[in-house]
């Protein structure tokens, strides 16, 4: 009995401080708190590109290392996208710009594994389909609701 008194205590106190396994069905965020919430990762990935792209590579080894970097930057920014508890009625097209930004992130590997290969070839054409894209991916961010994702800031690429 003793035991069953500490177990319903410990159960109580997790669900007072919403700690384990119970959902209470209405978590996920309003519209506005979900855009907002995502533009703001957007934004900070945005700053981080902005950062790395001031001095551009002039060098295969600095090209993977940039590239390196922006991949990184990309999969945190889609990894924050992907954990906030978007509301129902914009899944549908969040959904469509997470498989565009993978796309993109595939063709920034794309050009990673061809800077590694000193293949200046290849790396300007993975550089030129993530261009091609861009428009895509903007339009695909503004159907979810977001205005700083995907867009082009001067000195950016490939978001």
């Amino acid at each position: 009995m003793r035991r069953l008194s500490s177990t319903l205590v410990l159960v109580a106190l997790a669900a007072v401080f919403d700690l384990g396994p119970f959902d209470d069905g209405g978590t996920s965020l309003t519209r506005a708190e979900f855009t907002a919430k995502g533009d703001q990762a957007c934004e900070q990935a945005h700053d981080q590109f902005a950062e790395l792209q001031k001095s551009p590579p002039n060098s295969a080894e600095g090209a993977v290392t940039l590239t390196q970097n922006l991949v990184e930057i990309s999969e945190n920014e889609l990894s924050q996208i992907r954990a906030l508890d978007a509301p129902p009625e914009v899944q549908p097209a969040l959904d469509r710009y997470v498989r565009a930004r993978e796309q993109g992130i595939a063709l920034l590997k794309q050009g990673l594994e061809a800077a590694q290969d000193k293949n200046a070839r290849a790396y300007a054409r993975a550089q030129a389909e993530i261009a091609a894209g861009q428009v895509r991916r903007v339009k695909l961010a503004e159907a979810v609701g977001f205005s700083q994702c995907s867009v082009v800031q001067s000195g950016t690429a490939g978001q």
